[in-house]
């Protein structure tokens, strides 16, 4: 043990959580690679549609690599439940058989990938590092695009197609990550008979621990998982014996880690993070979370008070999930859940369909809290019905939650009393929102609908 002071011992509790609720799973984890592979042969085919209608040559890559938190097995279950996955791909090209500019590499995958993938939630994009495609249900893959050559002196180069090409081994994170599992985590020593009592691979575990505390709230916008494992890996204190006090103690030596500095730095490029003002503010945030985890935690150490109970409800505040909180709790918030809605004495009905663009054509419905959107996604809401008699006035009133949404100061706003029967806007905070319609006479509302709209994390972008 790492210091010689007690602590409630939850690490079977522990070991049930993940085994449970935090590691993916065979089933689901095969679920993703299929959808990989699916999502591969539509830019196969999408390749050889472009090449049919132009007459001239789209090759196909020649590899590809599992890359991200699907690589590196620290992709976890959705703490909300939306299936907000995604699954990285890194596709490899001779250079000879793509676009000079990496714009229009990227874009070629985005149309090839357009001419096979109908009805998702957004068109195949072209985006700053990546070519998204994102799926109803809140899956998304991005396929990052490479080109390699070899120079005169028989030297491979690898180059990714971001702003520019850059020079990047597409495996290079997960060759890293495996050297940290692997050296870091606690070893068995047979010559000398020592084998720990926690399973192998504890590193693994205790950076899918805080990622999932990093993602417990819809609410929080906070760093995504290569700068948790990046972090992770400067201040892990391994335990032979217990995971929970690996993870405690990890959270503590984060804690002091953040006070004394936020930047975060690329472990295999050395480039910083932190240079993006929207990353830093996600550091400062998790900062501020670890720290009170460290103080949520604090009931653990009392030798003479702590119930097997109390230490569950520690911990219940950094998981934030049923499997640690009592029933009656979970009873009670969905009681009052329940109770939210209005006694009016009216009905309405209103519907939200996506565009590519505002007042452009739909093309899906998204039925209220379905799944999670991207951002940048034009949002078309209507009335379909209601028996409020004429006249009245209508309200179309947006309720933000979220990080990002609060330092924005747009955690509401309303149209005002109006005639419109629709309403425009569309996805820009992480997070899970509400649009209010609300039928109004005489300064009483006669009706309302609330529609859930849930967003995913990522850098609001323009086309």
């Amino acid at each position: 043990m790492t210091f010689m002071i007690w602590m409630y011992d939850i690490s079977a509790d522990l070991q049930k959580f993940y085994d449970d609720h935090v590691r993916l799973g065979v089933d689901r984890r095969k679920d993703l690679a299929n959808k990989r592979d699916l999502n591969l042969e539509r830019l196969y085919g999408g390749l050889d549609d472009l090449q049919a209608e132009t007459g001239l040559a789209r090759p196909h890559p020649y590899t590809w690599y599992n890359q991200g938190s699907y690589a590196m097995h620290t992709l976890n279950q959705d703490p909300a439940g939306d299936n907000d996955f995604d699954i990285d791909v890194g596709l490899i090209f001779n250079k000879e058989d793509l676009p000079s500019d990496p714009l229009a590499a990227r874009q070629r995958m985005a149309d090839a990938l357009s001419k096979r993938c109908t009805n998702f939630t957004q068109e195949p994009t072209a985006k700053k590092n990546a070519v998204r495609v994102a799926y109803a249900d809140g899956y998304h893959i991005d396929f990052a695009v490479y080109r390699t050559h070899t120079d005169i002196l028989g030297i491979k180069h690898t180059e990714h197609a971001s702003t520019t090409w850059k020079p990047r081994d597409p495996m290079a994170i997960n060759t890293w990550f495996t050297k940290c599992v692997n050296d870091k985590s606690p070893k068995a020593l047979p010559v000398l008979g020592y084998y720990p009592k926690v399973k192998e691979g504890q590193f693994r575990r205790i950076v899918r621990f805080l990622k999932w505390f990093a993602r417990s709230r819809p609410s929080w916008s906070l760093p995504g998982g290569l700068i948790i494992s990046a972090l992770v890996a400067e201040v892990y204190v391994s335990d032979d014996d217990r995971d929970d006090w690996a993870l405690f103690e990890t959270i503590n030596a984060l804690a002091v880690r953040l006070n004394s500095n936020t930047q975060v730095f690329n472990p295999v490029s050395g480039t910083e993070f932190t240079e993006s003002d929207e990353i830093h503010n996600q550091v400062k945030r998790l900062k501020t979370q670890v720290n009170m985890a460290v103080s949520k935690l604090s009931p653990l150490f009392n030798q003479a008070g702590c119930t097997h109970a109390k230490a569950r409800s520690a911990w219940d505040w950094v998981f934030n999930h049923p499997f640690w909180a009592d029933q009656q709790k979970v009873v009670k918030a969905a009681f009052e859940d329940a109770g939210q809605a209005l006694a009016l004495p009216y009905y309405l009905k209103i519907k939200c369909e996506l565009a590519s663009k505002q007042g452009g054509a739909t093309y899906r419905a998204y039925p209220s809290g379905s799944g999670v959107l991207q951002k940048n996604v034009h949002l078309k809401f209507s009335i379909t019905e209601t028996n409020v008699p004429q006249p009245y006035l209508i309200n179309w009133e947006v309720k933000n939650s979220g990080d990002e949404a609060s330092e924005e100061d747009a955690l509401s706003h309303a149209t005002g009393p109006g005639s419109d029967n629709v309403h425009w806007t569309s996805t820009a905070y992480k997070g899970n929102h509400q649009m209010i319609c609300k039928i109004i006479r005489d300064g009483k509302v006669l009706a309302q609908a609330i529609h859930i709209v849930r967003i995913a994390p990522g850098k609001w972008w323009r086309r």
